[in-house]
């Protein structure tokens, strides 16, 4: 028998089908930030005071032949100073008015106060990121895809200059570990003397290293639009940069009563620079289309 139109549908019904919101919230995919953490850091000289840091440096003296009955030859080399300008002063700062707060089924002040600190952690990593543009020493064209001759020249540059084996790092874009992840020699199993791939497993965004140099994988590694785009991937030692951070992150909550709300506002201060250029390597990759 077919239905007429004195029936129950969804449409007649649609007060018994209530919207119902999830317990969980989907929160926003953020970058993988490790800059700070492999850098040299100088937070405790600018603590209590000061607009600038002063680095300097001490010169390698030469070794003279001694001439009899002649005087020695005095060294006197010139030397020379980075200088660290605290002047990285960003906020991030939100405010949710009360009505939202108490009707709101989720911790909307917890949320964004996490979100606020990410965004002041991240500007910190993409001032480090973008020191690349600064060295003079580079492989790749940025042409093509990664190579293991770009690697090892890039890993020789460190060993010219003298820098210590120790507090290495390479930082890559996803699209430069693709390169790596099709890489044999890094790759196959019977290529690797511990029996074991040196691309699996790993944490904190690190997933092992090529030739002793710890990886560590990052979105916020710099690309350049172009065609092609170039990605500005760095292999460095630890004294390549240095920061200073002179204000954390913080995040401090004021009560707006004029606007029935309470606000939040994160904030930090800053300062980097290049320390030694000849620790830091512009490693250029083709961006993968």
């Amino acid at each position: 028998m077919a239905l007429g139109t004195l029936h129950q549908t969804i449409t007649t019904g649609a007060v018994f089908a209530p919207d119902v919101w999830s317990n969980e919230l989907q929160i926003a995919r953020e970058d993988n930030l490790v800059m700070a953490k492999l850098v040299k850091r100088r937070d405790v000289d600018v603590k209590t005071a000061g607009a600038t840091l002063e680095l300097p440096f001490v010169s390698n003296i030469n070794a003279n032949a001694k001439t009899a009955n002649t005087e020695v030859t005095f060294n006197a080399p010139t030397e020379t100073k980075v200088t660290v300008t605290l002047n990285r002063h960003f906020e991030s700062s939100f405010l949710i008015e009360d009505r939202l707060d108490i009707q709101s089924q989720y911790d909307l002040a917890q949320q964004y106060r996490e979100k606020a600190g990410f965004a002041l952690a991240k500007q910190v990593d993409t001032d480090l990121t973008g020191l690349y543009s600064g060295l003079t020493q580079t492989t790749g064209t940025g042409m093509t895809s990664l190579t293991e001759a770009n690697v090892v020249r890039a890993i020789q540059y460190l060993d010219d200059a003298n820098a210590p084996e120790s507090d290495r790092a390479f930082v890559v874009k996803p699209a430069t570990m693709n390169h790596l992840r099709q890489i044999s020699r890094f790759t196959e199993y019977q290529m690797v003397n511990d029996g074991s791939a040196p691309m699996i497993g790993g944490q904190g965004g690190m997933v092992r290293n090529v030739f002793g140099v710890p990886i560590y994988m990052s979105t916020n590694i710099a690309q350049v639009s172009g065609t092609p785009g170039i990605v500005h991937n760095l292999l460095f030692h630890r004294d390549f940069a240095v920061l200073a951070m002179q204000k954390d992150v913080s995040i401090e909550r004021e009560r707006k009563a004029t606007w029935l709300g309470t606000a939040y506002v994160g904030s930090a201060l800053w300062g980097y620079a290049e320390l030694r250029d000849d620790h830091g390597i512009d490693v250029r990759t083709v961006v993968n289309t």
